[in-house]
């Protein structure tokens, strides 16, 4: 997994997930790898839901809905849900239905042309995610390149 390098220095990144959850007000900052079923946590900022090496779901899976980050895959584009709970496409989503997190911010992390994972923000609550400066969105970008750099310095 070519996240593995980056697991030395988790501190490090956790500790920056954990500096734009708290200078931002968001819930949950996520590095997540894609595997061929699931979304795997690589980090994750402090909080009380999501935890390095949980895994979700993908709808590849028998029964189960598209995770948030699974289209950020899929597409390879960034992806922005202010509410999922009154999106049709999104209300039976896991995040949205197991945790109340409908506030969606997140970022394909690429790696040879391929996205490999993502960078994300979720929240409870509607979040402009322009607002402050930087921005929340500006940091998760910053994050992304940081994390992609990386990534390449690595391989």
């Amino acid at each position: 997994m070519h996240f593995n390098s980056l697991i030395n220095h988790s501190e490090d990144w956790v500790k920056q997930l954990n500096t734009i959850a708290e200078t931002t007000g968001l819930h949950s900052i996520l590095v997540m790898a894609s595997l061929p079923t699931t979304m795997k946590v690589v980090f994750a900022n402090h909080q009380p839901i999501y935890n390095q090496h949980d895994e979700g779901p993908k709808s590849v899976q028998e029964g189960c809905h598209e995770l948030y980050c699974e289209r950020v895959v899929t597409t390879k584009k960034p992806l922005l849900i202010t509410d999922a709970s009154v999106l049709p496409e999104w209300m039976n989503n896991e995040d949205l239905i197991k945790f109340g997190l409908g506030t969606y911010l997140g970022f394909p992390i690429l790696f040879d042309n391929n996205v490999i994972g993502t960078v994300c923000a979720l929240n409870k609550e509607e979040f402009d995610f322009q607002m402050g400066s930087p921005s929340a969105y500006q940091q998760l970008v910053d994050l992304k390149d940081k994390i992609e750099q990386a990534i390449i310095l690595s391989a």
